[in-house]
């Protein structure tokens, strides 16, 4: 008789908590089933295509489009006013800069192929899917008559407040100007 009467207490004690566990499974299923679900849309730009086009025995990096914390006034207007590879790191060659703005940045640097004492200009081209082209700058960028390989220098452009509407593409052309053009 104690035999059964623990058999009967434990079945009891298994029942009620595989209820219970029915019941809360019930209980969360409802709640979740009632709870607000809120979907956020979110729009996103794409650029359609790029292409750096750095030649003249140069490389170029693309480091992308950004919005400026400060402004910054233009510098490498024209071969006279160039702005030269050093042999310090962190060189800017720039469009004016207003705060806030988006800003194109390419870093480009000579090699040990670079001709000495040339002047490169440098444009960039955004192009609308429409077929609309809106070109930034030039800039100019030139080789001293004694450079060290590998000056990075970087080339900013102020393309204004708002990006072209997706898709755009956009072109950096690095052209010789004056000295010895490869």
């Amino acid at each position: 008789m104690h035999l059964a009467s623990r058999f009967q207490r434990r079945v009891r004690r298994t029942f009620t908590l595989y209820l219970a566990a029915k019941i809360a499974l019930a209980v969360l299923v409802l709640a979740v089933s009632a709870a607000t679900i809120t979907v956020t849309p979110t729009n996103y730009q794409a650029e359609l295509g790029g292409a750096v086009n750095v030649n003249n025995k140069l490389t170029g990096m693309d480091k992308g489009f950004a919005k400026a914390a400060a402004p910054a006034a233009a510098t490498g207007g024209s071969c006279a006013t160039n702005v030269t590879f050093t042999d310090t790191s962190g060189g800017i060659v720039t469009t004016d800069v207003a705060s806030n703005d988006y800003v194109y940045d390419i870093q480009i640097a000579n090699t040990t192929q670079t001709p000495t004492s040339t002047c490169y200009k440098v444009l960039l081209t955004l192009t609308l899917s429409s077929g609309l082209e809106t070109a930034y700058g030039p800039l100019y960028i030139a080789t001293s008559s004694t450079p060290l390989a590998w000056q990075p220098l970087d080339a900013r452009f102020d393309v204004g407040t708002t990006l072209p509407a997706s898709p755009f593409s956009f072109l950096i052309a690095v052209t010789c100007q004056s000295g010895t053009c490869p």
